[in-house]
């Protein structure tokens, strides 16, 4: 089956299209920029104005007049308006300039974007341009038609929402794209321009990447941009004007100090319901879909137990091991996990060439076929894993775990056996090469670095410290070395992190057990201590005080549950099991 064919690239943007993005960008934003300019607001003297004529907000006298209001809509014109707006320059500069300065911010989002993971995708920069580009016309025509300040418009959004779900990356370049253009808007004014890059950028910062909880992110970095735009307004004021505008607080309606301050709170309170909309136009998935595909009831997930219950068992160990080292870095642990459990479903299809499925004293399929053979049957897990996964509409973001887990490397262990034969077919490293991708994101890296650490630690004999850490970082080491990690977006010191949870997780998978009597019997051996080496406290300890100290962990649990108000059906396997 054709690579392309299954496992098809993410489009990317490379340079030279992110220019072709910015220009089209740019045509189709200027004619909203300069609306008022091309729309006669039919102004005659002694007769209602079509539309809404304003000038820059911080421009002289304008701040006493509503935040840059020269004319409302309906409002009779008087003779001094009717010199105003006849006065107001013309012709193809302003439509030129504003092209030009549109398409070079476009160029530079473009090229930003390329920094993230996330923001290279081609399908992420259209969504935030065109975002971009829809919400400057909805905000001319709203600033064309009525008396409200364009302070209103809630621009913290475009960098909040993309920040939930994506990177901070994607976050700051759009809210600073969506800031500026909306700026130019206005009218353009320096003033507006900064209130709204203060708005964008104080929200983008202080929101959390990936949150667990966005409510709780979206009131931290709206309520951070609503105190500090509210506070930039009236010092803009002052250095501008030489006047605190202490009067403003007494006219709630036409106080542009009021919109400073209600624009980013109105963006806290739509941040929760655009998420999943969000998440939607730029392909990721939803929390609502990760908790439905969670369900160990699922039917492909009910799958993999029966027909390949060795591969299950290992994908339940990775989940637990993947998801706290998610976690440790604040990527998204249920991600994570969803794709642990379902990223061999391939084996399922034919359990019987993967060495965890065979019964004690089966012979491998292996044995019997040629190294190429045997490599394609193995390749073979991926790719129509992935056929199965896409008939059973599973997301792309967890088809990605089944390609990219094992990346672009090469089975070192069929193409060891093609030479140790001599390779008397003349074939080449690439034939043993895993039909995939590398790791294109945090989470799709864990989980490959997941795999091959839960997979080896199998086959630890001693599994202590100085074992454990040997292997952690053989594995992560040699990734690294192949560049399987390169595209994925891991720091060096969020792989330390990974490692260190790994390394204390495999620990604790490990913890020695107190004999039973009839095992000592059994074994005539003492009683094993824990794989790291240290002694029990029970060893120093009466039997009646080792009893009390072991029936706490059911007591000191049931009270631990109950103050974290877990349902008492939870509560009742604390001390049912």
């Amino acid at each position: 089956m054709a690579l392309a064919k299954v496992i098809p690239r993410r489009p990317g943007v490379p340079w030279w299209l992110g220019v072709i993005l910015a220009v089209v960008f740019a045509l189709l934003v200027v004619p909203s920029i300069t609306a008022d300019r091309w729309l006669d607001p039919h102004v005659v003297e002694h007769e209602p104005v079509g539309l809404t004529v304003r000038v820059p907000p911080f421009a002289g006298t304008a701040q006493a007049r509503g935040g840059g209001i020269v004319i409302e809509r309906g409002q009779l014109a008087t003779a001094a308006e009717v010199k105003f707006v006849a006065e107001r320059p013309g012709g193809p500069t302003p439509y030129l300039a504003f092209l030009l300065l549109t398409a070079v911010l476009g160029t530079i989002f473009t090229h930003h974007m390329r920094r993230s993971n996330y923001g290279r995708l081609a399908r992420v920069q259209l969504v935030s341009l065109a975002l971009i580009v829809v919400s400057a016309a909805a905000l001319k025509a709203v600033l064309l038609t009525t008396s409200l300040s364009i302070l209103v418009v809630p621009v913290s959004l475009f960098a909040v929402v993309p920040t939930i779900v994506l990177d901070r990356i994607v976050g700051l370049a759009t809210g600073i794209l969506a800031a500026l253009v909306f700026s130019f808007v206005g009218p353009f004014d320096l003033g507006i321009a900064c209130l709204l890059l203060v708005q964008a950028s104080v929200a983008g910062l202080v929101v959390a990447e990936r949150p667990k909880r966005p409510l709780r992110a979206a009131l931290l970095g709206g309520g951070a941009a609503t105190l500090c735009t509210a506070a930039t307004y009236p010092l803009l004021v002052y250095v501008t004007s030489g006047i605190f505008p202490i009067h403003e607080l007494s006219d709630i309606m036409h106080s542009p100090w009021y919109a400073a301050t209600i624009g980013p709170a109105i963006g806290t309170l739509l941040v929760v319901p655009l998420v999943p909309l969000y998440q939607l136009l730029v392909g990721e998935i939803t929390q609502g879909k990760l908790v439905q595909l969670e369900d160990l009831s699922n039917p492909l997930l009910r799958q993999i137990a029966e027909k390949s219950p060795g591969t299950w068992q290992h994908s339940l160990m990775m989940a637990n091991m993947a998801e706290i080292a998610a976690n440790v870095i604040g990527a998204n642990g249920r991600l994570v996990r969803v794709g642990a459990y379902y990223h061999d479903l391939g084996k399922s299809l034919q359990p019987k060439y993967f060495i965890e499925n065979l019964e004690a004293g089966e012979t491998s399929p292996h044995d019997q076929l040629p190294p190429e053979v045997s490599c394609d049957a193995i390749f073979a897990h991926v790719t129509e894993g992935i056929v199965a996964a896409r008939r059973a509409g599973l997301h792309e973001r967890i088809v990605d775990f089944m390609h990219m887990h094992h990346g672009n490397g090469v089975l070192e262990y069929f193409w060891g056996k093609t030479r140790e034969q001599g390779n008397p077919k003349g074939l080449t490293i690439e034939q043993f090469r895993y039909p995939g991708f590398p790791p294109q994101s945090r989470e799709t890296a864990i989980l490959a670095i997941c795999d091959a650490v839960e997979a080896a630690s199998r086959t630890l004999k001693k599994p202590d410290a100085a074992a454990i850490e040997s292997l952690v970082q053989r594995i992560i080491y040699g990734k690294l070395h192949l560049g399987q990690l390169d595209e994925s977006g891991l720091s060096m010191s969020e792989l330390r992190l990974v490692a260190n949870s790994l390394r204390e997780t495999i620990r604790h998978a490990n913890h020695g057990r107190i004999e039973y009597p009839w095992q000592r019997e059994a074994a005539a051996a003492a009683v094993a201590t824990a794989a790291t080496g240290e002694t029990s406290p029970h060893d120093q300890l009466p039997p009646e005080v080792s009893c009390d100290a072991i029936f706490a962990h059911v007591t000191e649990g049931i009270v631990t549950a109950r103050k974290a108000k877990l349902h008492e059906r939870i509560v009742d396997f604390m001390h049912m099991h």
